[in-house]
Parts: C-alpha cells; structure tokens; sequence
C-alpha cells in the first residue's frame, strides 16, 4: 500500500471517529450502527504497510568445502574433493515495511565435502541470518520474496580429521530468492532457493592449509504465514 493511500484511510478513520462522537452527543444512536460496522470492515482489512511474516522451511543442501594451501596436500585427500549433499530446515521472522524490512531466524545447515576416497565430512551449523529483506505481488495469489546478507554460524559437531579442525564460529553471506502461493491472505506455500558462502573468518588453518570457506546451495519447500 502506497504513503498516500495509507494517510487517506488513516483520515477516513479519523473523521469517522469523530462523526460518532458527534453522533454519540446528538443522541442519534441508530445511525451509528452502520459507520461503526464501515469501520470495522476498513480496519479489518491487510495493512499493507506493516507486515510480520513467519516462513517455515524445509529442504535439501548441496555444499562443498574450498581449501588453500601453505604447501601442497601430500594425502591428496583435500585437493580432489566433491560437493556433499545434506538436509536443511529452519524458521525465518521478516518484517516488512512498504515491501522492504529485515530478516532473521534460526536455520539449520549440514555442510562439508566427499573426499576423492568417497569418504564424507559432514560439519553442522545452526545459522543466525540477519538480512534486507524485500517482497513484491505477481497477481492477487503469488507473492515473490528474497533477502540478502550475512549470517552468523555456530558449529554444532564435526566430523573428526586429523588433517584440520574448523572453528566454532562462522561468519558468512548469504541471500534467497522464494515463491510463494497464497491459499488467503494469511498462509501459503513456498518454494525458494538459497545461496550460502562461509568462511568469510576463516574456518580453519593449519601448517598445511592456510584458509578454509564454504559454498552452499539449498533448494526447499515450506509454508509462509502471515500475520
């Protein structure tokens, strides 16, 4: 809803208002009836210019782990590796502010890599996004949301290997791009994807490794509520 729109509904509200009140001092009860239920029908109606959204999601993530080095990896088991596919869910909280506002929320990420011996390093993360949030209507059923920027991880088991050892905190960005199908105005079902680079501290260093990121692509459905 536009600035101008949403002053106009707010004076109309307000000259009702008094119009009762003048009502109410006539004397002239019966004609109030129908103003008071025109106002509840005003009031009752979205507002579109402040909204809270709750998305639930559910999904699967494609990660790998990027290495550099300080010399050469004499294993072999760092330098070939491949992406690792893991699940992912979490919650997100957007306000939303004349279709922009800020994102947070609690997501859980499995990310690391399959090694060239078929070997698998899983290391889970519970990510805290705190992200510009942005929204926009395809039709009177289809809504189009996105969000971008950083997160904070926090490390909650790793596969053990003797050759590094992450740390327990992640810094990273991050940024989604979802639709969503409105049954009502108030829940809907959502399918989106996600983009995740981590690392941004550096996860990681040894004598042979001398930095340690992440990549992430995640592909979910879920619901949206709306509030």
């Amino acid at each position: 809803m536009k600035i101008n729109t949403f002053f106009k509904r707010s004076i109309a509200v307000f000259a009702l208002l008094v119009f009762i009140c003048t009502g109410s001092l006539s004397g002239d009860r019966y004609s109030i009836k129908p103003h008071f239920k025109e106002a509840e029908k005003l009031l009752a109606k979205r507002n579109a210019l402040f909204s809270l959204d709750v998305d639930i999601q559910l999904g699967v993530g494609i990660a790998n782990t990027n290495f550099e080095f300080n010399k050469p990896d004499t294993t072999g088991k760092l330098t070939s590796t491949s992406s690792k596919v893991g699940p992912s869910f979490g919650a997100n909280l957007s306000l939303n502010f004349l279709g922009f506002g800020f994102t947070t929320g609690l997501q859980y990420a499995n990310k690391g890599f399959e090694a060239s011996n078929g070997e698998k390093t899983n290391l889970n993360y519970f990510n805290i996004p705190l992200l510009i949030y942005f929204d926009f209507n395809i039709g009177p059923k289809v809504r189009v949301d996105g969000n971008l920027g950083p997160y904070f991880g926090l490390l909650l088991s790793q596969t053990e290997n003797p050759l590094y050892k992450v740390k327990n905190f992640d810094l990273g960005l991050t940024g989604n791009l979802q639709f969503a199908y409105m049954f009502n105005k108030y829940m809907g079902v959502l399918l989106g994807g996600n983009y995740e680079y981590g690392g941004l501290n550096n996860l990681g260093s040894s004598e042979t490794i001398k930095k340690i990121t992440t990549s992430t692509i995640k592909i979910y459905t879920g619901m949206k509520f709306e509030l």
